[in-house]
């Protein structure tokens, strides 16, 4: 019982680690830049979203970590305006991104354009990702909300069955009623 416990809360706090970048959604060349954009959570759902860039300079070892980084977030559908984000290093999980934290608003299939600028050098690229309505049961506060009750009942359960125990096999022989054989 003790272990099934503990695996269960084990797989329930690995959904809320966070990966240096999150799922890879574009790799592509935008001038002399090469573009890695990732997002977090996986898939993308209405609410907090990080937008986390690598840019790469053909021809140079390494990142470029001059670039300005920006996003143009359009939906397809036109329910709304254009989300302009300027990505920095201090939003990014790792020192080797730069990233944009936001919220989305509404679900549906939306325009992602990446802009890279360093000096005289212009780079864009883009993709199209589908970000799904909110959900309850993956909301990382429904869980933590969930763990309270779920320990309760299971405590309960488990006294109950500890009590159920010492009245039918601890009591004594005398307490007992007695066995009847037809």
């Amino acid at each position: 019982m003790r272990r099934s416990l503990a695996s269960l809360l084990l797989l329930l706090s690995c959904a809320t680690a966070l990966a240096d970048g999150g799922a890879l959604r574009l790799h592509a060349q935008a001038g002399v830049f090469i573009i890695s954009l990732f997002t977090t959570p996986d898939p993308l759902r209405v609410g907090q979203a990080d937008f986390s860039v690598a840019v790469e300079k053909q021809n140079v070892d390494g990142l470029d970590e001059d670039a300005h980084v920006s996003f143009v977030l359009t939906p397809v559908s036109g329910q709304s305006k254009p989300l302009v984000l300027s990505a920095s290093r201090s939003a990014a999980t790792s020192r080797f991104l730069q990233a944009a934290n936001f919220s989305l608003p509404h679900s549906g299939l939306w325009h992602v354009k990446v802009v890279v600028q360093d000096g005289n050098d212009v780079g864009e690229a883009s993709t199209e990702v589908d970000v799904l309505p909110s959900s309850l049961v993956l909301n990382n506060f429904a869980w933590q909300i969930a763990v309270v009750p779920l320990a309760a009942l299971l405590f309960g359960i488990h006294q109950w069955r500890k009590r159920a125990f010492r009245r039918t096999v601890l009591r004594p022989k005398s307490l007992r009623p007695p066995i009847r054989i037809r």
